[in-house]
């Protein structure tokens, strides 16, 4: 029962909570391509069968487009009968649902008829990617942290968001503003503990009603990434509850700046020794192949970080946002930021992907650049001096991809992600991609295009 780091779960694990709590049902969920959480309900009397015999669904629950739509160029879902995978309970998983009594969700992942994990499900894409650590004797270690806007339930005129209520001013790292939603930023929190999400600090971040969330660094990296993914849905729906929204758009107000999912990553030998650390600010020798390396796929990998075009509207001088593959200390306007602090703490800041980027794809697109610069020995370039502001932040790069075709181009043409993520997926995420974005071009005027060509 284990391929990659796919491990079944057992009805053992299921039976305890059964019996001392009023559950009904077991919602069994997983992350699709867009990085939404979706699933299927199940009462307790036919959960049984899921832990012995798996259920079905369609491969075709892993392609939808951002509206739960079958859009993809490739016809997928249409022409080819859209069949049915296999999908069975992951070990572990079984949380509480803190916002329905009655209610226990499971992670499940999908198989193929022979029971062989299936690289459609972006939770095995990174399973498999990160197996490959396990051959030259390396534990990469990550933190996620998450950018989000708190809004009003209720849209302006226009069909457009507004900050939550009372949040008109920006005051980043105010606690004025973490008090202002301080029951609900608790009940987040809480509701992360029920999960066993290991959510750390709140910070108000650089716009009104903006926030961001940090989770703790782990060397179960499968598991940070499903705790990235169950953190949106632990804030969207507690956020419900308070009478607020909140969203992980990337660039939800234009004057505003955008949100963010920042990854921290170390590297670490089996003796828990951080091989980053060396006394030197700037790392070890194995820092910058890392860094290297992540700067190798870069912009092959733009698609996945950046996954719609709303994502381009972040990507900005100015913003501390990054422009080009730029390295440095202490520096936020860089791509990859080592962070001051401690040496044994020593670390890459990766600073690139929107906040509603899925968890799972993008930390296997960092990997798969990881593993490429230390196998290589790649050594960087772009580096930024520390105090320097030597015109980084005016210098885009005239490489880095533009809008999301550029990127889905970069991304199926990609040699190094070929290597990583097989022929197949480097067409099939352009295809749901594009479907997506023609299905967007074909559904409405915006009253701005009347305001410049009517």
């Amino acid at each position: 029962s284990k391929h990659y780091n796919m491990e079944i779960a057992k009805k053992s694990e299921l039976d305890g909570l059964l019996t001392e709590q009023n559950i009904e049902y077991v919602d069994a969920i997983f992350t699709d391509l867009c990085g939404y959480v979706r699933g299927k309900r199940f009462p307790t009397s036919e959960v049984e069968k899921i832990f012995k015999d798996g259920f079905q669904l369609p491969y075709s629950a892993f392609y939808l487009d951002a509206l739960g739509g079958v859009t993809n160029t490739m016809l997928l879902g249409w022409a080819d009968g859209d069949p049915d995978g296999l999908f069975f309970p992951l070990a572990n998983t079984i949380k509480k649902v803190p916002w329905s009594d009655n209610t226990l969700q499971i992670l499940v992942s999908m198989c193929d008829e022979e029971k062989n994990p299936s690289i459609l499900d972006p939770r095995n894409m990174l399973a498999s990617i990160l197996k490959r650590f396990d051959d030259i004797n390396l534990k990469p270690v990550v933190a996620f942290e998450l950018e989000f806007y708190l809004v009003n339930k209720e849209k302006d005129q226009l069909g457009k968001p507004e900050p939550a209520a009372g949040t008109d001013k920006t005051h980043v790292y105010g606690i004025r503003e973490l008090d202002l939603f301080k029951k609900l930023l608790e009940e987040i929190n809480h509701n992360c503990k029920i999960q066993n999400i290991p959510a750390s600090t709140t910070t108000s971040e650089f716009a009104p009603g903006q926030y961001e969330i940090n989770l703790s660094h782990t060397s179960d990296l499968l598991k940070a990434a499903d705790d990235a993914s169950l953190l949106r849905r632990v804030i969207h729906e507690t956020t419900l509850s308070h009478g607020y929204e909140a969203t992980f758009m990337a660039k939800p107000f234009l004057e505003q700046t955008g949100s963010g999912m920042h990854i921290h990553m170390s590297m670490y030998d089996e003796n828990d020794k951080n091989l980053f650390s060396n006394g030197d600010k700037l790392g070890s020798e194995l820092l910058k192949h890392t860094i290297a390396g992540m700067q190798s796929t870069l912009y092959d990998s733009f698609s996945i970080f950046i996954p719609n075009r709303n994502g381009f509207r972040r990507i900005k001088p100015d913003q501390f946002v990054p422009v080009n593959k730029s390295w440095g200390y202490n520096n936020r306007t860089v791509a990859l930021r080592i962070p001051s602090g401690k040496d044994e703490a020593r670390r890459i800041e990766h600073r690139v992907a929107s906040a509603d980027a899925n968890a799972y794809l993008t930390l296997a697109s960092i990997l798969a650049g990881v593993h490429h610069g230390i196998t290589n020995k790649l050594q960087p370039s772009h580096f930024i001096e520390y105090g320097s502001n030597a015109g980084i932040e005016a210098e885009a790069d005239p490489e880095i991809p533009s809008s999301l075709e550029n990127s889905l181009v970069r991304f199926e043409n990609s040699k190094i992600l070929k290597e990583y993520f097989g022929e197949n997926y480097l067409k099939l995420y352009p295809s749901v991609k594009r479907g997506e974005e023609d299905l967007y071009n074909s559904t409405f005027i915006p009253k701005e295009e009347y305001d410049f060509y009517l």
